[in-house]
């Protein structure tokens, strides 16, 4: 006769996933799952792992993100079985910036902090300063190319209309966010349109912002919100 405690009922037993696997996150996701797989293999909170990978990128110079390219190549996707039994963190840093506001804020000015701080002390790979003179060594010449031959085209009558310029911006498929705004719905909008997570490109925009002395990231934000209509 079967030992009534040897019976497993079929319905209910699940195979746990083993703790050695390592894929991208499909419930966890912000641009490819990446992070998000790294997080919950080693039981790390996502949203560290997203803002250091972000923050290196940025003191990289960009190195780190060919790395996060060739991890989403080499790391598979998570199968749909392993993902309805996964135990995610509990703990989710990334969520509660996306919820306040005045976190996320908060967040952005430590951040900026941390490596203007980091720069005086000579600790970056790389010195700001350096960043600053070849961005305005290039942008400064770019600008006054670019405002003589504006010059020259308006004389002869051929300048671009701005109105239709305006017209063009809306017949992209890009739009402003009206939901996920923090400012004019740039980022929100921008996000949505790549399909990523529209944290990661607010926390980009900041970095690059700080790179180039805010000029790019305000001369480019600015140009998106007259360029590009809001969604419907």
């Amino acid at each position: 006769m079967t030992d009534p405690k040897e019976t497993i009922i079929d319905s209910t037993a699940r195979e746990l996933p083993g703790p050695k696997h390592l894929y991208r996150s499909t419930t966890n996701r912000a641009v490819a799952g990446v992070c998000g797989g790294l997080g919950e293999r080693f039981g790390m909170d996502v949203g560290v792992v997203r803002i250091g990978w972000l923050v290196s990128i940025f003191l990289t110079l960009g190195v780190s993100l060919l790395i996060y390219i060739a991890l989403a190549y080499l790391i598979p996707k998570e199968p749909a079985e392993y993902a309805a039994v996964k135990q995610a963190p509990s703990s989710d840093l990334w969520q509660r910036l996306k919820e306040n506001s005045t976190l996320l804020w908060a967040g952005l000015l430590v951040l900026v902090g941390a490596v203007l701080l980091l720069n005086n002390f000579n600790l970056l790979p790389w010195r700001l300063e350096a960043l600053w003179r070849t961005f305005w060594a290039l942008l400064l010449p770019i600008l006054l190319i670019g405002a003589g031959v504006f010059l020259v085209l308006s004389f002869t009558g051929r300048a671009p209309d701005l109105r239709r310029l305006r017209q063009s911006g809306q017949r992209l498929p890009l739009r402003r966010s009206r939901e996920d705004r923090m400012i004019a719905g740039v980022c929100g909008g921008l996000a949505r349109y790549l399909n990523i997570d529209s944290l990661v490109v607010r926390i980009g925009w900041v970095l690059i912002s700080v790179a180039t002395v805010g000029t790019l990231g305000v001369i480019v934000y600015v140009a998106a919100v007259l360029l590009i209509p809001a969604s419907d």
